[in-house]
């Protein structure tokens, strides 16, 4: 590994569960680090067995949420003054802006859960989400259950992977529209299983 990902895996390897919140909840302001590698990189650490993986998911999923939680917070609070104030330009560009208000007023809550696949929008999706005074119980819900379903599937990869980390990393950078894919294949499973029973048991 090279760069920001072994800085990265030195650190986490030194604090493991509150290194990890802590740089998911840092991610989720916009540092240059996707928190997907970073699930990744918690993956790996469960592959050497300095965590285990049902406490490794837990903390992912809570330091996405806070993370996620926080910049929706900040866009209802403040959200002109951000998404325009030139310190934020490299993370809510004008571009991506456009297309996180575009998304949200066509599809609206749905467009939170899809934003938990595509890291380039996912901020500005948030920020916006909290600006547009979306519900808060509504956003809250949408991002926990898109975050159920990627941050298992991100921390298994660097699991899987064990020692061939690198190859995880550089699968995960290319592949969140194949990611997004599992994740929508997995809610339509699970909503043909639940009619299924529901009209079972109506018989």
């Amino acid at each position: 590994m090279i760069g920001s990902v072994s800085i990265l895996t030195q650190y986490l390897e030194s604090f493991t569960y509150l290194g990890l919140l802590l740089v998911l909840f840092l991610c989720g302001l916009g540092i240059p680090i996707p928190e997907d590698i970073t699930l990744v990189v918690g993956g790996y650490l469960t592959h050497q067995g300095l965590t285990h993986y049902p406490q490794t998911v837990f903390v992912g999923i809570v330091g996405v949420l806070v993370g996620d939680l926080t910049l929706y917070s900040m866009g209802r609070r403040w959200g002109a003054e951000i998404v325009n104030h030139h310190r934020f330009h490299w993370i809510f560009t004008e571009k991506r802006l456009g297309k996180a208000q575009k998304y949200l007023r066509k599809y609206g809550k749905r467009t939170i859960f899809f934003a938990r696949f595509l890291s380039g929008i996912r901020a500005g999706v948030h920020v916006m989400a909290g600006a547009l005074k979306m519900n808060a119980f509504d956003f809250f819900i949408m991002d926990f259950f898109a975050a159920l379903l990627s941050v298992p599937l991100f921390v298994y990869a660097g699991y899987y992977f064990g020692n061939h980390i690198d190859r995880a990393v550089a699968l995960v950078s290319k592949s969140g529209h194949i990611i997004l894919a599992v994740a929508l294949t997995s809610v339509l499973i699970a909503t043909i299983f639940y009619l299924f029973k529901k009209r079972k048991g109506e018989r």
